[in-house]
C-alpha cells in the first residue's frame, strides 16, 4: 500500500513522497531539476536519508523533463550519503531526455537506474 505523506511543487519542479512499505521511501520527481531548482531536490533527499528507519529511498523519475549537471551532482551526492548510511538507493522509472542524459554521462550505470546495476 502506497501512503501519500506529502508533497510539494514549485513553479518547476514538483516532489511526493510516499511511504511504500516499513522503510523504504519513494519521492516523485516531476518537472525539470536545474540550477532553479535542484536544492530543494537535495533538501528532500537529505531529510529522508537522514531519518531513523529508512532503508531504501526510491526516486520516481517518470514525470521528470529535464535535469542538468547540477541534478546530476545532486543524484550522486544523494547516493554516497545514502551509501554513508547503509541505505539503498534506487532511481526508477527514467526515459527520455533525462536518461539519455544519466546514459551519456555514466550516471546510470552507477547508480543502477531502472535496476541496470
Amino acid at each position: 500500500m502506497v501512503a501519500a505523506d506529502h508533497g510539494m511543487e514549485s513553479g518547476r519542479l514538483g516532489l511526493i513522497r510516499s511511504t511504500l512499505s516499513p522503510g523504504v521511501i519513494c519521492l516523485a520527481v516531476s518537472g525539470e531539476v536545474d540550477i532553479g531548482t535542484v536544492d530543494e531536490l537535495r533538501a528532500a533527499m537529505d531529510k529522508i536519508l537522514s531519518e531513523e528507519g529508512v532503508d531504501r529511498l526510491l526516486l520516481d523519475f517518470e514525470s521528470l523533463r529535464f535535469l542538468d549537471s547540477s541534478g546530476i551532482a545532486a543524484l550522486i551526492g544523494g547516493y554516497r550519503t545514502a551509501q554513508r548510511h547503509g541505505i539503498a538507493f534506487d532511481v526508477v522509472n527514467c526515459h527520455g531526455t533525462v536518461r539519455n542524459v544519466l546514459q551519456v554521462t555514466g550516471v546510470y550505470d552507477v547508480l543502477g537506474v531502472d535496476g541496470q546495476k
